[in-house]
């Protein structure tokens, strides 16, 4: 069967939220979860820290998963648990407001350019450039690119990225600001606009510039519709 002729939704509400929760749907042989994309919506965080076993199983699974993240959580330990097992399925996580779970459901990859064509996690601290794995694009698109630009709850040392693509007969590139975290279009920690490309290769390259030393953990994410 094609894939994507049909979705099923399964919905697990809690109110102390377990990883173990997610590991057993994934654990389950009535409805099998392989190629799926989960996305999570998370009130509270998890007590667990260790996500290995989750993540293995989503992986052999060959699914994604995203995570959206309160941020003012009803309790739990581990802010970023969930976010480091989005960030290791190659899903993305972000932390929003609660007024915000609607339209950022609807502004990740889910519905329309759900095809993950480029995925890297970068750790980055203070101000420089990070050469990124090079991008390898088949098709002339309007590409999705989607960035999670803090790994944490509230917005404290974030001032500034840029991604950078470049070859000898294209460029481009897709700047975040402080005055753009600010706006409800993008809200919380996760920021997505689309892009035209050619069908090439691209050198990637991250400006980053944050206010301290601590070391953040950036998703970056391009989809394409096909």
């Amino acid at each position: 069967m094609p894939a994507g002729l049909f979705k099923t939704i399964f919905r697990i509400q809690t109110k102390d939220f377990r990883i173990q929760a997610l590991e057993k749907f994934f654990s389950n042989t009535e409805a099998p979860a392989c190629g799926s994309r989960i996305v999570v919506l998370l009130k509270r965080y998890p007590n667990e820290a260790d996500n290995s076993r989750l993540v293995s199983l989503i992986r052999s699974h060959h699914s994604i998963l995203n995570v959206i993240t309160s941020a003012t959580p009803s309790g739990g330990s581990q802010p970023k648990s969930m976010y480091s097992v989005s960030s290791k399925t190659n899903g993305m996580g972000a932390f929003v407001d609660d007024y915000y779970f609607d339209p950022i459901v609807s502004r990740f990859p889910l519905f329309n350019n759900t095809y993950p064509v480029y995925a890297t996690t970068v750790q980055v601290s203070g101000s420089g450039t990070k050469n990124l794995p090079n991008l390898y694009l088949p098709n002339p698109y309007p590409y999705y690119i989607a960035i999670t630009y803090q790994d944490h709850v509230p917005i404290d040392s974030f001032q500034s990225i840029n991604l950078r693509w470049a070859n000898p007969n294209d460029s481009g590139n897709f700047e975040v600001n402080l005055n753009d975290v600010s706006s409800v279009y993008y809200s919380g920690t996760y920021a997505h606009d689309f892009f035209m490309f050619n069908a090439t290769n691209y050198n990637m390259t991250l400006d980053y510039n944050y206010s301290g030393m601590d070391v953040q953990n950036l998703q970056i994410r391009i989809y394409s519709k096909t």
